[in-house]
């Protein structure tokens, strides 16, 4: 009778020692858990906060020209409004630029250069005058022009100008920074050219290839 006794109490011993056991080891899947989910909440906390947002947006494929902005001038009639267009060559070899006016009222533009090849590291600028004559019976216009640099990569900028009474300093100076993107972005498509487009840079109807 006395070792049943003892074999029974030894059972429960064992049972209670199992229990004890198995219940330390759930507190502390638990913990692992909160502490896994906690780190999980900071990370993405933090990531929100670096990357701003919309930086998971999906930029536009890699052959699409890059945007250099929108410029406006207020013009007199008969005035002119200058733009100066700072190129550089961040290659290591050298290329070929070509800049163009497209639009309605492209005819309005010139370009001094308007082409001429840059060697590794090598910059130019581009002085663009936009000409606000009008004819006498016309008092006022909105006029609008294009203009495209063609390197390694095509690059555009649209630039507005209101011909009225009153006129305002036109001296606009924007950079343009051309290179051949060698980086493979997460949002890339299989049909992305690199590094550059070559004879396939043709934004502009009538366009000289641009292959350096």
């Amino acid at each position: 009778m006395t070792k049943r006794k003892s074999a029974a109490t030894d059972v429960r011993q064992t049972m209670d020692a199992m229990s004890d056991v198995l219940s330390r080891q759930l507190d502390l899947s638990g913990d692992i858990v909160d502490s896994l989910a906690g780190s999980a909440r900071r990370f993405l906390s933090g990531l929100s906060q670096n990357v701003g947002p919309g930086s998971c947006e999906i930029p536009e494929p890699c052959w699409m020209p890059h945007d250099l902005g929108e410029y406006h001038c207020d013009l007199c009639k008969g005035s002119s409004g200058t733009m100066e267009i700072r190129i550089t060559n961040t290659d290591y070899r050298a290329r070929n630029f070509t800049i163009v006016a497209a639009g309605p009222d492209a005819g309005r533009v010139s370009l001094t250069p308007n082409s001429f090849s840059l060697g590794p590291k090598e910059r130019r600028t581009v002085t663009a005058r936009f000409d606000a004559a009008l004819d006498d019976t016309v008092h006022c216009a909105e006029l609008e022009a294009l203009i495209w640099v063609m390197g390694c990569n095509s690059h555009f900028l649209r630039w507005t100008i209101d011909v009225g009474k009153s006129e305002r300093a036109c001296c606009h100076h924007v950079d343009v920074f051309d290179q051949p993107d060698y980086v493979h972005h997460w949002y890339d498509h299989f049909y992305c050219v690199r590094p550059c487009f070559g004879k396939t840079a043709r934004p502009v109807p009538g366009a000289k290839d641009t292959v350096g």
